[in-house]
């Protein structure tokens, strides 16, 4: 199952890359005229933002759609992981009760919202569940939500629960360094998660920047910027001819970039997995693109220019 969904990750990025080079190379394109030591050269640059925008959009959506289901497993894995001290401290006062491991689990499950306990008792149903059952169900576990504090805990539990009178003992210190360790670890994801609103704040604000500039001022400076152009040195790189359209659409490409570079930071340092973070650019690429849009379209009425 994790190599299958593996699989269709990869193959949704990739997808969404050659839609990203579709959209440049059946874009209409206008003709630049690009000075560089004192030639002139010609390039074709895409100067339909809307079609652009279209093909960017679905791409977006596209991968969106598809890294969902990623950002409910990581949800499903932070739930495991907060839970895991509880579940230890469970088994570890049954046993200690003189409760059968089968009869922990099944308490904790039936008078209690664990979902790992839940998930547990749901595949063995009404078996009797001892410690290699367990482990193996960790195990698979493990694999299924790509969630290495199971496969740990997996292997520590199945040697505790065969260290026989000492069984109690070591569930406790594994109790107390769980305890420890995923508490730390949930603080930090829960003190970074403002970041996140404040990633698409940024978006939205360059966005808006943006638009303004290039659907309602550049226009009035073209004139200013072209006499400029006119004085400045042999040796600098100049743009001639360059159409307001093709700066919209580059702008458009430009916000893909940055979504892209801060989802993957916020994957990266929010949610230590880079697929969630992308799930995130996906979406902001949507919402910026739109907003865009939008802008291009009213910010001159709104500004009465």
């Amino acid at each position: 199952m994790v190599n299958t969904t593996g699989a269709i990750k990869y193959g949704a990025l990739t997808m969404f890359i050659v839609i990203i080079i579709l959209s440049y190379l059946l874009a209409p394109k206008a003709t630049v005229g690009l000075i560089i030591m004192g030639r002139l050269l010609y390039i074709k640059l895409p100067s339909n933002y809307i079609n652009v925008s279209f093909y960017v959009s679905s791409a977006a959506l596209m991968l969106l759609v598809t890294l969902i289901p990623e950002y409910r497993r990581w949800r499903i894995n932070n739930i495991i992981n907060g839970e895991l001290p509880a579940f230890v401290r469970v088994i570890r006062d049954g046993i200690g009760a003189g409760l059968t491991l089968t009869e922990s689990v099944a308490v904790m499950s039936k008078y209690s919202t664990r979902t790992l306990a839940k998930m547990i008792s749901s595949r063995v149903g009404q078996g009797i569940i001892g410690p290699g059952e367990l482990s193996n169900i960790l195990m698979e576990l493990s694999r299924e939500f790509n969630n290495n504090n199971l496969a740990l805990l997996s292997i520590v539990l199945n040697s505790a629960l065969r260290s026989g009178v000492r069984a109690t003992e070591v569930l406790d210190l594994t109790y107390r360094e769980l305890d420890n360790v995923i508490t730390n670890e949930l603080d930090k994801v829960n003190s970074l998660r403002p970041y996140v609103a404040l990633a698409y704040t940024i978006t939205i604000v360059y966005v808006f920047l943006g638009s303004v500039v290039l659907s309602v001022l550049l226009p009035k400076l073209t004139l200013t910027a072209e006499s400029i152009t006119g004085t400045l040195p042999t040796g600098v790189a100049q743009l001639s001819g360059v159409d307001t359209s093709v700066l919209l659409t580059l702008f458009v490409y430009s916000i893909v970039v940055q979504a892209f570079l801060i989802g993957m930071l916020i994957g990266r340092i929010v949610y230590r997995n880079i697929y969630v973070g992308l799930m995130h650019s996906s979406a902001m690429t949507i919402i910026a693109v739109a907003t865009n849009y939008l802008l291009n379209i009213y910010t001159p009425y709104l500004l009465h220019i």
